[in-house]
């Protein structure tokens, strides 16, 4: 058994040894074969002569200038690899790391390393300010929830009651002073329903009480009620219940995406449809309007709904897609991880 794995062994051995060594030794061999070439081609004329003599030397050159190329090509093959580890990370490819290669030499294998062990701290770090990028939107969810509520059950009971003092004080007055008073009532109950529109609007209740798909439907039937947009909502959420944050960031891409349509489509029809998989959610919104530039979302100055919306969840570790076509409606989709919330 020694025997038979013996030769191998050392083949492997003596190509790991020539395969790495320095660039710098490996451009000097092949320099050293090149004239080594030159001397036994200058020998072989100088003993003779004839055109079969200067064949050799051009064919001797020739082979040591193809040596010389292929050793350049080795050598430089790490570097090509780096290169497109480069332009892959570039192209947001963040988990791509560089393998081993069993041409480089010394040096490159610590660049190699140096290179990965760098990645490893970039998406160590990337995710770090993803995460507090994501408590940072939280904590502004959790004081919207605060501003929802005491506008809800400070404001509006106080406008309640002023309301009903009103009415009562409207049953024993007479003439122009009811009439005063009836209109004093009006413009309460309106800023009631005002009170009632911006706290909801701060902070959908309905979403953390009931649940995501409650807040979907009742999202639909506003919509519907206000633009004569057919929304449709369909939910396929098996599993483990969502969490609120996560369910809280679903609700805003459907909010905008619901809210882009009534202000821009022209559509018809819209769908929402949420759907959850080993341990990813989904929430798709579809329209059949007139399409928009979806790079006016991408580019760096945009400022629009969507593109705020694209930001929380991006920092929330997801990824929202946008696809629009001129006259072939809009679909809008963000993925989130249900394992993934930020504390």
């Amino acid at each position: 058994m020694g025997n038979k794995s013996g030769p191998p062994g050392l083949m492997q051995r003596l190509s790991r040894l020539v395969l790495g060594v320095p660039l710098v030794g490996k451009l000097i061999g092949a320099n050293v074969v090149i004239v080594a070439a030159a001397v036994v081609a200058h020998s072989l004329v100088a003993s003779g002569s004839g055109r079969f003599d200067m064949v050799v030397v051009v064919v001797a050159l020739a082979l040591a200038s193809l040596v010389n190329f292929l050793l350049v090509r080795i050598a430089l093959r790490p570097i090509d690899d780096l290169e497109d580890l480069a332009e892959r990370v570039s192209a947001g490819d963040f988990a791509a790391r560089g393998t081993p290669s069993p041409f480089a030499d010394a040096s490159l294998l610590r660049l190699g390393n140096t290179v990965n062990g760098l990645l490893d701290s970039l998406a160590a770090e990337r995710r770090r300010i993803q995460d507090l990028g994501a408590e940072v939107v939280y904590a502004q969810d959790a004081e919207r929830a605060r501003v929802s509520r005491e506008l809800h059950d400070s404001i509006a009971q106080t406008l309640a009651a002023v309301r009903f003092q009103l009415s009562a004080a409207g049953t024993e007055a007479r003439g122009e002073l009811k009439d005063r008073i009836a209109a004093a009532n009006s413009l309460v109950g309106a800023a009631m329903e005002e009170v009632k529109n911006v706290s909801y609007s701060l902070h959908p209740r309905v979403a953390e009480d009931l649940g995501l798909e409650a807040a979907l439907d009742t999202l639909a039937r506003q919509v519907e009620n206000r633009s004569g947009i057919a929304v449709s909502v369909t939910s396929r959420v098996a599993g483990a219940p969502i969490p609120v944050n996560i369910a809280a960031t679903l609700f805003r891409v459907a909010q905008e995406a619901l809210r882009n349509i009534e202000m821009h489509s022209h559509a018809g029809s819209a769908t929402v449809d949420v759907m959850s998989h080993n341990g990813r959610i989904r929430v798709e919104v579809a329209d059949d309007g007139c399409g928009f530039d979806p790079a006016s979302v991408r580019s760096p100055g945009a400022r629009s709904a969507l593109a705020s919306v694209k930001d929380r969840v991006t920092l929330a570790g997801g990824v929202l897609n946008i696809v629009s076509a001129p006259n072939g409606g809009t679909r809008v989709t963000a993925e989130l991880n249900t394992m993934r919330v930020a504390s």
